[in-house]
């Protein structure tokens, strides 16, 4: 399901994460880039580069979050 998401509000979804391995972006979508307005698919999983286990494009991370756009 695609989910609306702001990444000027600040918040840490791993999605836009670059440490979620997902090369081609292919969970993520742009709306209006320039507000900073996206949309996400929360039914997908990769595994993060930092924990080493799979992860919902929706969880959220804190500690090693660094965004990707």
């Amino acid at each position: 399901m695609m989910r609306g998401f702001n990444v000027k509000m600040g918040g840490k979804i791993c999605a836009f994460c670059k440490h979620w391995y997902d090369p081609t972006n292919s969970a993520i979508m742009p709306q209006n880039p320039v507000g900073g307005a996206w949309r996400y698919d929360d039914s997908i999983w990769n595994i993060c580069k930092h924990y080493g286990t799979k992860r919902n494009a929706g969880n959220s991370c804190n500690k090693f979050y660094e965004c990707k756009v």
